[in-house]
């Protein structure tokens, strides 16, 4: 995993170890489920899990918190490609009490500016399942734009196609230059 960034954010610190049991639980949430997918395979321990992310340098995992600096879900970037200068990003409000409270745009704002100013990515994208409205309109409004659709495979092909979506650097530049 890569040391620490060096700007501190409102939304987003670095995951920790003691993250990763709420995370876990989170994850066999049958609505988050379908929603975000796991990010855990069905037979990961704890301790596997955080060994395998601490030494994976594809992956860079952060917590998104509260006003309180309480855990309430996790954004993180994985297929990161240094040469290509590209990830992908997940990100997933696992307390359902901050769901609808603007804590997700936050955090994605935030992560992006990570992505571009401390890793310099030149691309950001994710998939999206194409029925969920509420989390297309949040990547929107940070910058994200569907480039394509991909049929859906696996655990969701019963259920819908994927959206997917990126942000270039440019892009990011442009928007954050109207803010």
């Amino acid at each position: 995993m890569l040391a620490g960034l060096t700007r501190e954010f409102r939304r987003i610190r670095r995951l920790q170890h003691d993250d990763v049991p709420r995370l876990m639980a989170w994850d066999n949430d049958p609505e988050l489920f379908q929603l975000t997918g796991k990010k855990f395979r069905h037979d990961d321990k704890e301790e596997t899990w955080w060994h395998r992310l601490q030494h994976d340098r594809s992956r860079l995992a952060f917590a998104i918190v509260d006003d309180e600096g309480q855990l309430i879900g996790d954004v993180a970037f994985e297929q990161i490609g240094w040469r290509a200068r590209e990830a992908e990003i997940r990100i997933s409000i696992g307390d359902k009490r901050y769901w609808n409270r603007g804590y997700g745009t936050e955090a994605l704002q935030e992560a992006l500016w990570a992505a571009f100013h401390e890793l310099s990515l030149n691309r950001v994208y994710l998939r999206v399942r194409a029925d969920n409205s509420r989390a297309i309109r949040t990547y929107e409004k940070v910058g994200f734009r569907t480039v394509g659709r991909l049929q859906a495979t696996g655990r969701l092909e019963r259920y819908t196609d994927l959206h997917l979506m990126e942000v270039t650097e440019a892009q990011y530049r442009a928007l954050m230059a109207k803010a």
